[in-house]
């Protein structure tokens, strides 16, 4: 799949990092996290994966196709184990992290993980425990799927699904997958 700007073609690339995708449920964020992170790793980016859904890793090796040396899915959706586990990823300082479904978590992953710069924050922020946090972080990249009710943008209009807007130093606009 190819991510579009404006009917453009685009890679993200690590100076497009820390990025923000938000949007409510059924508009397409979860699905736009999944096939950005796989851009990533076939790219050759390192990317490591934290989902509580099966269902999301299972999206994610479909669409990897083949096993990829660059990608880690974190087993546990469980943030307490989760945390554990990213101390002995020697190279995690290296790896594009998705945090998939923010709204499920608590400001024990966000306090953690904000220092990271390789990082995307992907769910609902309005069902989100640290979205207050999470607006005064500095992103690189936010792409909403769905206009925020605690944190309203001019930007941002009624969308189709799959439809986002991008709002970044290096991309301003439509932001679509092309399937």
């Amino acid at each position: 799949m190819n991510i579009l700007v404006n009917d453009n073609k685009i890679e993200f690339k690590v100076e497009d990092f820390p990025m923000l995708i938000t949007g409510a449920e059924r508009t397409g964020t979860s699905f736009f996290s999944l096939c950005l992170l796989v851009s990533l790793a076939e790219t050759e980016n390192k990317v490591l994966l934290f989902s509580a859904y099966k269902a999301a890793k299972d999206e994610f090796k479909k669409q990897l196709d083949v096993k990829n040396e660059n990608a880690i899915i974190a087993k546990s959706g469980d943030e307490k184990i989760f945390l554990k586990s990213i101390k002995n990823i020697v190279d995690i300082s290296d790896r594009i992290i998705l945090i998939k479904n923010i709204e499920n978590y608590s400001y024990k992953l966000f306090n953690a993980l904000k220092k990271f710069d390789l990082i995307i924050f992907s769910g609902d922020i309005d069902k989100c425990q640290f979205a207050d946090d999470l607006m005064k972080k500095e992103f690189k990249t936010k792409i909403f799927f769905s206009q925020s009710k605690n944190f309203p943008n001019k930007k941002v209009k009624e969308l189709p699904k799959y439809n986002g807007r991008i709002i970044s130093e290096n991309y301003n606009g439509l932001i679509t997958l092309e399937m």
